[in-house]
């Protein structure tokens, strides 16, 4: 780094070089002041942020989500703005004091930050409001330009501008320092723009990149750290407010103190001005140390005086004046320390005498205090101060795990973890006193614990194979029953223009010795089946009986004649195992509907697993038939009164607007299909589910704080959220604010269990996740659970 007084105008990358020199130089004086500040600034937005969350928090994985850096809204905002503009302000006078060879002690930097506040609230404040202005013109030019010019020479136009006025701007910056040492004529602005004029580029350039620029960038990688490990945010956040602060106080400095060369014109810092200012932040302008200190401070006497000379004092005066209101008080004194008291005396009432082991405690405490206390009078500048710096950092963390860990407000708790399966989750159960079961498009999966930390996979061919969608069940033990259509061409059963359809039971593994499949296992058949319509049309959906069959309910469409309007006939079939060597066929009725249209225009796959096509067996093997309208807004119920359904009832109830929207089936004397997120403003994945009482929604959220340099609090693409809806009203609605998305959402479930657990699962980024909730919601009112009234 050249010596300050012959630092001549130099460029772009060269001050840049110093000025990262120059921190590095000086990182001990500029952490001690940035952690002197920051810290306690943190630690206010942290206790801000968790009293504002109050009953709104989720402890995941050993944090509060949401975060409660970005709870604490405005106000941790304030504080840590403060925070941040004492540190900047110490920091320039230990980093002016390192190029100019002058030695400062930050405690003194610190002190002087004080002092200067309240010139600086106004430039920074009028800095702002031209930052604004920059982000106005921006928006107009990019208006602008995108008329009048070509696309690609707009761009290009915009980007100039901005850089430009971006420049100019932080050129301006340097009216920062020169308020801090003193330096300067009266108008802080004129005086900065003396200073840059003729090297304006260079000057604002560094500045911009240094002042704007890094500290940007040091965000935007505290933040995706904090993504990767969130529950080292807060640490992270310490990290990076103590970087950007000394960054950018090396950079203003740099800038500031630069010469010009010799025999040209313009303005330069007054250094003799700058010298005085930073002579009296010195430590050795404070005198010689006091005998006993420690050797690695420096010497300044502490003015303060020790908590134990306070307290002898305090106990001198009020003996004093308890002997003029007590004569006999001091003879009582003299008489007990000459003698002592006697063996087996009673103490007199009203007297009271702390034991000599606490005493003697409380003295050794005192005199601990009072050492501390005088060792903040000295100067910063030894070791102690550098280790102290450095354990501070972890005081936020600290303090959010402590807060977390004891969980003062009874929040819910959820634990997130990657999983194995893959495909489209088409669907899940609870079985009572077992573990969840989830069943994807690729085969069943079985949790061996509530997280599915350990899982039990089989792959199946009528899932991954079966057409257009296949059709799967799980039983109350966790047995999965699975359907799917193989087409007119199979060579594994003659099929005679029908289709073949494929058949398959999965026993769990905790089932039965003698279950069939072994537990773990699966079994197939294949059989033909008359479907009718064209190859792919109908639907297919799957239960298990009580006696072990499978029952298949299947959408037929009808042949037409030409001008008529689509027909679709429901029927049940029972078939005695996979293999299906006894079947009974029951058909229902028919009704007018298109199902060649049951994808969304232009879509090839459904956004989520929701079916056209549903069966449920009641306690009395009663089936229950629903049918979908692929475009949306109807449906259709068949019931039947007995098992044979002879005499089945069709009727049309209401339905979601999209068909693909996930939805559960309210019975009652008027039953309906009911979807989460009636007032959702984006076409996100939604999952939906009723377990115990009422309705849980899983939805997303997009509300999340900017990310702030010096504290990323959150950033990511939104925010996963579960409510649980009770019957009544949307009102009573309760929610769980879960972790946030890094990238798109894909493949949502969930599913309860009887005693209040609930088992998410979702893809984000490319990646599969569980999450395991537990504990009542906190109490909200969402919108997901608008229009539901149980």
């Amino acid at each position: 780094m050249p010596n300050a007084d012959r630092l001549a105008s130099r460029s772009l990358p060269a001050i840049l070089r110093d000025a990262a020199d120059l921190a590095l130089r000086q990182w001990r004086g500029l952490l001690v002041v940035a952690a002197a500040t920051l810290v306690p600034a943190l630690l206010a937005r942290q206790v801000i942020g968790l009293f504002a969350l109050n009953t709104n928090a989720t402890v995941v994985d050993g944090t509060f989500t949401p975060a409660p850096a970005a709870a604490a809204g405005g106000a941790g905002l304030v504080a840590l703005g403060l925070g941040w503009v004492v540190a900047l302000v110490a920091g320039i006078a230990v980093a002016s004091g390192g190029l100019r060879g002058i030695p400062v002690d930050p405690r003194a930097a610190l002190l002087l930050a004080l002092r200067r506040l309240p010139a600086l609230v106004p430039a920074l404040l009028l800095i702002a409001v031209a930052a604004v202005g920059l982000q106005v013109l921006t928006l107009v030019a990019v208006a602008f330009f995108d008329i009048a010019l070509p696309q690609d020479v707009a761009t290009a136009a915009v980007f100039g501008l901005f850089v430009l006025t971006l420049v100019v701007l932080a050129s301006r910056l340097l009216s920062v320092p020169a308020i801090v040492l003193g330096d300067g004529a009266v108008s802080w602005l004129l005086h900065a723009h003396a200073l840059a004029a003729g090297r304006m580029l260079t000057t604002g350039g560094a500045l911009a990149t240094g002042v704007v620029v890094a500290p940007a960038l040091v965000g935007m990688g505290a933040a995706a750290l904090t993504q990767a490990q969130p529950a080292f945010a807060l640490l992270f956040a310490a990290l990076a407010g103590v970087i950007v602060p000394a960054v950018q106080a090396a950079v203003l400095v740099t800038v500031y103190l630069q010469r010009r060369p010799a025999g040209s014109r313009g303005s330069e810092a007054d250094l003799d001005r700058v010298d005085q200012t930073l002579s009296a932040l010195s430590p050795a302008s404070a005198g010689p140390a006091r005998a006993g200190d420690d050797p690695a401070d420096d010497t300044v006497p502490s003015a303060a005086p020790s908590l134990t000379a306070l307290a002898s004092a305090d106990s001198a005066k009020a003996s004093a004046a308890h002997a003029l209101t007590d004569p006999t008080r001091s003879t009582r004194t003299a008489a007990v320390r000459a003698t002592g008291p006697r063996h087996g005396a009673v103490a007199r009432p009203g007297r009271f005498a702390l034991p000599a082991p606490l005493l003697a405690a409380l003295r050794r405490s005192a005199a601990a205090l009072g050492r501390a206390y005088a060792a903040l009078g000295r100067p910063w500048t030894g070791r102690p101060a550098l280790v102290a710096a450095l354990a501070s950092l972890l005081l936020p963390a600290l303090l959010g795990l402590g807060f977390a860990a004891t969980d003062p407000w009874d929040s819910p708790h959820a634990s997130r973890h990657s999983v194995s399966w893959s495909g489209e989750v088409l669907a899940t159960a609870w079985p009572a006193g077992r573990h969840p079961v989830v069943v994807t498009d690729y085969g069943p999966h079985w949790c061996l614990d509530d997280g599915c930390h350990s899982v039990r996979s089989r792959s199946s061919e009528p899932l991954m194979l079966g057409a257009p969608m296949p059709a799967t069940a799980i039983t109350a033990d966790g047995d999965v029953v699975s359907a799917g259509i193989r087409g007119r061409e199979s060579q594994a059963v003659k099929t005679d223009g029908d289709d073949a359809v494929q058949m398959q039971r999965c026993t769990a593994p905790w089932g039965p010795a003698t279950a069939r499949p072994k537990p773990g296992s699966c079994e197939d058949g294949i059989t033909r089946w008359h479907s009718g319509g064209n190859e792919g049309q109908a639907h297919l959906a799957v239960a298990a009986g009580p006696d072990g069959s499978v029952v298949v309910a299947t959408a037929r469409p009808l042949q037409v004649r030409s001008g008529t309007r689509p027909k679709v006939q429901l029927a049940v079939t029972r078939c005695n195992t996979v293999h299906c060597n006894r079947r009974s066929l029951d058909v229902l009725g028919t009704v007018e509907v298109e199902l060649s249209a049951w994808l969304p225009e232009g879509m090839v796959a459904a956004p989520a697993y929701a079916p056209l096509l549903q069966l449920t067996l009641d306690a009395s093997d009663r089936p229950t038939v629903l049918l979908r309208d692929p475009a949306g807004r109807r449906a259709w119920l068949a019931t039947c009164p007995t098992a044979a359904c002879d005499t089945a009832k069709i009727t049309e109830i209401g339905a979601p607007e999209r068909a693909t929207d996930q939805a559960v089936l309210l019975p009652g004397s008027t039953p309906r299909l009911v979807a989460g997120g009636d007032a959702i403003t984006f076409h996100a994945p939604v999952a939906i589910g009723a377990g115990g009482p009422g309705l849980y929604v899983l939805g997303t959220e997009s509300d999340l704080a900017a990310p702030v340099p010096l504290a990323p609090a959150e950033y990511g693409t939104g925010r996963l959220v579960l409510w649980h809806c009770p019957p009544g009203s949307a009102d009573r609605a309760r929610r769980v604010a879960l972790p946030l998305l890094t990238g798109d959402l894909f493949h949502v479930a969930l599913v309860t269990s009887g005693d209040g657990k609930v088992l998410v699962t979702y893809s984000d980024s490319g990646r599969r996740y569980a999450v395991l909730v537990t504990g009542p919601p906190n109490p909200g009112k969402g919108p997901y659970c608008a229009g539901f009234d149980g």
